[in-house]
């Protein structure tokens, strides 16, 4: 009887850990709910504006343009494309698309790229349409489209999330009086409800054509947001690192947001379920009753007839020799050792307090707290022995010359400086931080600054046909 009871017990210990992480996705949360769901409404505008009739044609935004309608397409978007519109038909695709929004319901996701010529002025942002001839400053507002008066008109959708995405500003072809206004770039702008703007790069500045038919911002976002399991902002941030690298921080990225919900482009892969966990730690086990339990509990999976052929021939073979089977804690600490969580090891000390595994479990559990409390804290190193563990993150990082000896010296200041431009983080690359520590580790060595000097080694750069050679 005891063995009995031992034996469906330490079966149930089991699938608690088999099933937890599983069990915890599929309870309600609230923070679930505030995802548009991959089976809602997908609708793009593309617009790809080219050939200026007054400010001369442009080589790359065509080609941009259906680079990402094409993206957006194979991820599930209604992909309307526009080329070369002018002021009245740029107006009338945003309506429409507006239009095509609220038809779709509130659910639906939105995303509307333009590529072409962009400016800002007063402080506003506007983008260009092919038949605009701009000869002064006071000319821009009339013959222009507000990108905030796009954004406005998303939002007059209701819907659940609009994208707006702006890849402008590829040079400044207007007249001097016009040029001279610092009209080139756009500026950040406030936050429009409901609509997340991107825009290629910043005010004053040029966005570049690249050499390779695209320009470096649509090309790291149509590589971007494919990548799954990526939030809309981390899209964003891989992006601005991709652009800011490639252009040698000549052009940022920038982004203004005032969403309530996540967005994936691609959704993350879905853990799996709990009856696939249960046959997976009924396979490693070769345990009778984990089968017998998945049975019960999910008659009807995919998962179920395995386990009832699998129990059968378990209950059919001879018994085995009842020479050193693991204990059930050295069991479930193995599992914990697999799972690597706090939690996993407490359970094991819980449940087996006397045992030899309990002590290993209670030493794990708190290594992993200390981890965790250490990654979050303030600072932990000082000192010369804080900048050594810098300059060992340097030279794994290929960014600095000289040798580990915790001298903050001119090698190391030079190196920290440029392993700065790998991180989206932000450090004081002229004093040794655990800030800087923090983020230097969390860099892979594939992307440290030996591959840095390949992107972005000298070389000219094509902006609307002519080269620039910095």
């Amino acid at each position: 009887m005891r063995r009995g009871l031992l034996k469906l017990g330490f079966a149930a210990l089991l699938v608690l850990i088999a099933l937890a992480p599983s069990l915890a996705e599929a309870e309600p949360k609230p923070a679930d709910k505030r995802t548009v769901a991959p089976s809602a409404p997908r609708l793009a505008l593309v617009i790809g504006n080219a050939g200026y009739v007054k400010l001369g044609a442009l080589d790359n935004p065509g080609r941009d343009a259906r680079l990402m309608a094409e993206k957006l397409r194979q991820l599930g978007f209604d992909v309307t494309e526009a080329v070369d519109r002018g002021l009245k038909g740029m107006t009338a695709d945003v309506d429409e698309f507006a239009r095509k929004i609220r038809q779709r319901g509130p659910n639906t996701a939105s995303v509307l790229y333009y590529a072409g010529h962009g400016v800002e002025s007063e402080g506003i942002n506007y983008l260009v349409p092919v038949d605009a001839d701009i000869s002064k400053r006071a000319d821009i507002a009339p013959q222009s489209l507000s990108v905030k008066r796009v954004a406005d008109r998303l939002a007059s959708a209701g819907n659940q999330l609009n994208v707006l995405i702006v890849d402008a500003c590829r040079d400044n072809p207007f007249p001097q009086s016009v040029a001279s206004s610092g009209t080139s770039g756009l500026v950040p702008m406030g936050a429009v409800y409901g609509v997340f703007i991107a825009s290629s790069t910043g005010s004053g500045k040029v966005a570049f054509d690249g050499d390779d038919g695209h320009s470096p911002y649509t090309r790291a976002l149509a590589e971007a947001i494919v990548a799954p399991g990526d939030k809309l902002e981390d899209v964003f941030k891989s992006v601005r690192r991709q652009v800011r690298l490639a252009t040698r921080e000549q052009q940022i990225p920038w982004e203004s947001t005032a969403l309530e919900f996540d967005f994936y482009f691609v959704p993350p892969v879905p853990p799996p379920s709990p009856s696939a966990q249960l046959l997976a730690a009924a396979r490693e086990t070769g345990n009778p009753a984990l089968y017998d339990l998945l049975i019960e509990r999910f008659p009807s999976s995919p998962e179920a007839a395995e386990a009832r052929d699998s129990v059968g021939k378990l209950r059919q073979a001879p018994p085995a020799a009842s020479a050193a089977s693991p204990s059930a804690a050295a069991l479930v600490l193995a599992r914990a050792r697999q799972a690597q969580t706090p939690e996993a090891f407490d359970l094991v000390a819980a449940l087996f307090p006397d045992t030899p595994e309990a002590g290993e479990a209670r030493a794990a559990a708190i290594r992993l707290r200390e981890v965790t409390v250490l990654d979050s804290a303030g600072p932990t190193y000082e000192g010369r022995q804080l900048v050594q563990m810098i300059q060992e993150q340097l030279l794994r990082l290929d960014c600095m010359l000289g040798e580990r000896d915790g001298a903050f010296e001119a090698p190391t200041v030079q190196g920290l400086r440029r392993a700065s431009l790998l991180s989206d983080e932000h450090y004081l690359w002229h004093r040794p931080t655990m800030a800087a520590l923090r983020a230097l580790t969390k860099i892979a060595s594939s992307d440290g600054c030996r591959r840095q000097q390949l992107i972005a080694s000298p070389r000219c750069l094509r902006i609307n046909g002519e080269d620039y050679c910095p």
